[in-house]
């Protein structure tokens, strides 16, 4: 394969973007000196003009609002106001694209990473060049953008409202609604955590899938239809063809409301649909680069997109890997004229050679950015593919064409592809949960996957082995551990804390929340798996649920769906979220059974606390006492004053050089005879940042002894040696 010029540009190009948002314009100037030699010309000038517009990146500077301000909406979640841009959750008057408003809420700089296996929040507004975010009301719209903004929201709007009345179900409307004009917004949790379980997530994705599908399904019957005219001798079929097509694709980009994949695939489909009209071929990883190279001319924050990253590199996948994967098996094509069922077989052959292409090139992508991969999606993309690939033209064509027949197949081509996310994500290996790769794990992963296109497969299998050590040598380390180690994890306004003992034993006190009960963010899949994977462990012989409120148990339903777990540990409290969270243990094969004394890798496990009939949640919570040697650290979960009382007067040792502040520190709480018995060194505070309950109460913190640690902050750290006990931050 001889060198490509313009594809070689075009990807040193969107690396030099990808870097250049953080550095100065100058830095340039370094890729200058290769162009010197003649066959690093084109990546010299490509990397040169992308570090240059990379530094020509708007730079963020961090700004405070007042509670009232103005600004033009760029997008649905991003604001221009005249100090910059800022990331803000909108709610109250429908606002577009361009429209000028008054708002009235609070923004903030966004934290940094927080816990082990967190994301950088700060850093990733930062790339796009937002330097604060938060939420607003718009209370006025001073002035209107372009009414073709106004047009397509609208016409997203009233196909959701029309798909809910004539689906069978919310779920299937949701379906159809995202694949017919990309608005996810009405699927569940549990819908698109199965899609992505099943890796079946991508035909949600505004990208390559719809455009594809869209125009050349357009392409193929303007040009049949214009093959029947009598005037077809007068211009060639692939001209009519591609002259229908491309104001479909440019439509379908802005119906899809114009996200980095959807446009890199609309430049994409249009050089591959030109050079149709021009009777020649392209090559697909030229377009592709082209299309992602165009996106980063845009914007050069586009380079640091998620979602055109997977774009990218699973198309490249499918271009460099799917014929070579599909050689290595070891069924031969099928020859002309052979039966229905051998050609529906290497369709499906096809199907999971393509898929596990894509899945090869993106699993970094996707361990780093999630922490888990799918090890059903081949499977699945092969034999529960067809229903979603189908739905897509047809809830497509509901947008002009509203007819009851079309409404009733994407409802049926719906719950085809649903059932088929369902079975492969309940399947109990369907996914594995992994920590996000360093450079050394992309670059040997990378080497593999580069050998397995020049179908040197066997030399494949060096990089991997290696790798394979590598991640097994760490989880050695986490099984050799003699001490015992505590995270205070930061999940915002809740508790979380994992607990690892020596031996590999590992234990999980609550799972975060907000106070809403299913809450909006889901701390289990954003922190506590993430955390889980960092650091090292796979399996949670307990989980402990200290009493059933939204800010302990919001993450418990991931961490169940995700980890193994040896059995759960709950009150014989019967309210709405306990009964839920059993009912999830049960699917589950969990066991539930009440706190109970035990023994974990030579730490004892002591329970404090007792059930009472008639008792608040909170005085109901489960209080574990943990000792480690000469070490011991209370969780006190929500106690308020009469379970502290309780204790306090009870003959239990209470004694313990680290406390977790019972009920977030607020007032009703951590009395002074309770902190007496127990007499802190340290005490942790899990709480959100700026939280409305201006938790940990001051009186609380002054009359606590020792040194306090508050979770707002970022996770904290306990580590005991058995004798003694450090309490830090976790990137201290």
């Amino acid at each position: 394969m001889g060198v490509r010029p313009l594809l070689v540009a075009c990807a040193a190009f969107l690396a030099g973007a990808f870097f250049g948002v953080s550095l100065a314009w100058w830095a340039a100037l370094a890729a200058l000196p290769l162009a010197i030699w003649r066959p690093a010309r084109a990546a010299a000038a490509g990397l040169a003009l992308g570090l240059l517009r990379g530094a020509a990146q708007e730079q963020v500077a961090p700004f405070t609002l007042g509670e009232e301000f103005e600004g033009v909406v760029i997008s649905p979640d991003v604001v221009r106001v005249p100090q910059g841009l800022a990331a803000i959750r909108l709610r109250g008057i429908a606002v577009h694209r361009g429209d000028r408003a008054r708002f009235f809420g609070q923004v903030h700089v966004p934290p940094g990473r927080l816990n082990p296996g967190g994301r950088d929040r700060r850093a990733q507004l930062a790339a796009r060049g937002i330097a604060v975010e938060g939420s607003a009301e718009v209370i006025e719209v001073l002035g209107r953008g372009p009414r073709i903004w106004r047009w397509f929201d609208e016409v997203r709007h009233r196909f959701a409202e029309r798909a809910l009345v004539l689906c069978t179900s919310p779920e299937h409307a949701a379906l159809v609604t995202a694949l017919a004009v990309g608005d996810r917004s009405g699927l569940s949790r549990e819908a698109e955590d199965e899609l992505a379980a099943s890796g079946l997530v991508h035909l949600l994705a505004s990208s390559g899938l719809h455009l594809a599908v869209v125009a050349l399904l357009i392409r193929e019957l303007a040009r049949r239809a214009w093959l029947r005219m009598p005037w077809a001798h007068r211009l060639r079929a692939g001209v009519f063809g591609a002259a229908i097509a491309l104001p479909f694709a440019a439509f379908e980009v802005l119906l899809l409301g114009a996200p980095w994949p959807a446009v890199r695939a609309g430049v994409g489909a249009s050089v591959v649909l030109l050079g149709s009209a021009a009777a020649r071929r392209t090559d697909g990883l030229t377009t592709l680069a082209l299309g992602a190279a165009s996106c980063a001319l845009v914007d050069p924050a586009a380079t640091h997109d998620l979602a055109l990253q997977l774009s990218v590199t699973g198309i490249a996948g499918l271009i460099l890997l799917a014929r070579p994967l599909r050689d290595l098996l070891p069924v031969p094509r099928p020859a002309s004229g052979a039966p229905i069922w051998r050609r529906f077989l290497e369709h499906l052959l096809g199907l999971g050679c393509a898929t596990g292409a894509a899945a090869l090139c993106t699993a970094p992508l996707l361990a780093a950015a999630f922490h888990r991969l799918s090890l059903v999606s081949i499977a699945a993309n092969a034999l529960g593919l067809l229903p979603g690939l189908a739905a897509i033209p047809v809830a497509t064509l509901l947008v002009p064409f509203d007819l009851l027949l079309l409404w009733w197949i994407a409802d049926l081509l719906a719950a085809a592809t649903l059932a088929a996310s369902h079975f492969f994500a309940s399947l109990p290996f369907a996914t594995a949960v992994i920590a996000a790769p360093g450079l050394i794990a992309c670059v040997l992963w990378y080497a593999g996957v580069l050998l397995c296109v020049r179908r040197a497969f066997r030399a494949a299998l060096a990089p991997w082995a290696l790798l394979a050590i590598l991640a097994g040598s760490r989880a050695a380390i986490a099984h050799a551990r003699e001490g015992m180690n505590i995270v205070f994890l930061a999940v915002g306004q809740g508790d979380s804390a994992v607990v690892q003992l020596p031996e590999g034993h590992a234990m999980l006190i609550d799972a975060g929340g907000d106070l809403r009960w299913p809450g909006k963010f889901d701390p289990g899949a954003r922190d506590i798996v993430p955390a889980l994977a960092e650091l090292g462990i796979h399996r949670l012989d307990v989980v402990v649920l200290t009493h059933p409120h939204p800010d302990h148990a919001g993450g418990l339903m991931t961490v169940l769906d995700r980890m193994s777990v040896g059995e759960l540990w709950m009150t014989a409290e019967r309210d709405p979220i306990a009964s839920a969270v059993r009912a999830r243990a049960a699917r589950r094969g969990v066991p539930v059974r009440e706190p109970h004394e035990s023994s974990l890798g030579g730490v004892r496990v002591e329970v404090l606390s007792r059930f009472e009939e008639g008792w608040s949640l909170n005085d109901n919570s489960i209080v574990l006492r943990l000792v480690h040697g000469e070490v011991a650290v209370l969780f006190a979960g929500d106690a308020e004053a009469l379970a502290e009382a309780d204790l306090a007067q009870s003959g239990a040792e209470l004694r313990a050089q680290v406390l977790k502040a019972p009920h977030h520190g607020s007032r009703t709480s951590s009395t002074e005879a309770f902190l007496r018995r127990v007499a802190p060194a340290f005490t942790v505070y899990c709480v959100g940042a700026g939280n409305r309950f201006g938790f940990p109460n001051p009186e609380v913190v002054e009359r606590t002894p020792g040194v306090h640690f508050l979770t707002s902050e970022g996770a904290v750290v306990a580590e005991s040696d058995g004798h003694m006990v450090q309490v830090h931050r976790w990137q201290d």
